[in-house]
């Protein structure tokens, strides 16, 4: 049998907008390549419709120049991020037009469903923001999504995690999606926030913990309350005072006809990510 060795592969998303190749999502992919030895493809996409409207009358002439003047700006900054990547050693592509047939969120989809992971940012500015992007995506692609907070620094670790644990089938996955991704984990803190809800499980705290460290992972399981706060904000709060490099959480939505109506948890982390959080669903 021949032994193929397969490489990871990541996709950022990161639109004319919320493009910054020295922080933010833009610069926490190509890290987390780098890292993990996956290539990049970003897709950097000049999103019209989140323009910032005007009160001047313009000519049709000039509505052109302008939309040819932001295609030019996506195009520097596809080139910035392949400079970017090159001086790293990751190998990367960049698609910058969009095909419409089937809408952006679809075609984000199919590109994304093909990689192990999708960086996004939470950017909420425009009908087509990061923040919208990334709510439709994480019920779309089958992948974990990687939110990255804007001001973030850009740099990437995964030595520590905090992952959001209810026992649930969307806990396991994300779980299991940070494990199979990041090689570098060495301590995982199970964190179970809430002030009454049982979590009910056949396992102990000491089953959780012996069976994470089989795996070479240093665990532990912490119980926190909510304490008034929404659990999305608990879940941070917690992960920064932990000083976990990383928040794992799986994706919940609450309807099975419109699966983006977002449980509570979700819809405050997308709405403030205060530090990287892997979500799956």
């Amino acid at each position: 049998m021949t032994d193929i060795n397969r490489s990871r592969s990541v996709a950022l998303y990161a639109p004319l907008g919320s493009f910054a190749v020295d922080r933010g999502p833009a610069a926490y992919a190509p890290a987390l390549c780098q890292a993990i030895g996956a290539s990049l493809t970003g897709l950097l996409f000049n999103i019209e419709a989140n323009t910032a409207p005007s009160a001047e009358a313009r000519s049709f002439a000039v509505l052109e120049q302008e939309a040819r003047d932001r295609d030019g700006i996506n195009a520097d900054n596809a080139a910035q991020l392949e400079q970017h990547c090159s001086a790293l050693g990751v190998t990367a592509r960049t698609v910058t037009a969009i095909d419409h047939s089937h809408g952006l969120i679809n075609y984000i989809a199919d590109h994304a469903r093909l990689h192990d992971a999708l960086v996004i940012g939470s950017n909420r500015s425009g009908p087509l923001s990061d923040r919208i992007i990334a709510e439709n995506l994480l019920f779309e692609t089958g992948r974990p999504l990687l939110v990255v907070p804007a001001a973030h620094d850009g740099s990437f670790a995964a030595q520590r995690i905090v992952a959001a644990w209810d026992n649930t089938r969307n806990a396991a996955r994300a779980l299991g999606d940070a494990l199979a991704l990041l090689p570098q984990i060495a301590e995982i803190v199970l964190v179970m926030i809430g002030d009454d809800k049982a979590i009910y499980s056949t396992l102990d705290h000491a089953d959780l913990t012996e069976t994470l460290a089989q795996r070479g992972i240093a665990a532990r399981v912490e119980q926190r309350r909510l304490n008034g706060r929404k659990i999305g904000d608990a879940l941070q709060d917690t992960a920064i005072e932990l000083n976990a490099d990383l928040l794992v959480m799986g994706g919940c939505g609450h309807s099975r006809l419109r699966d983006f109506l977002l449980g509570g948890a979700t819809m405050s982390v997308l709405d403030n990510p205060r530090l990287p959080v892997l979500l799956s669903h």
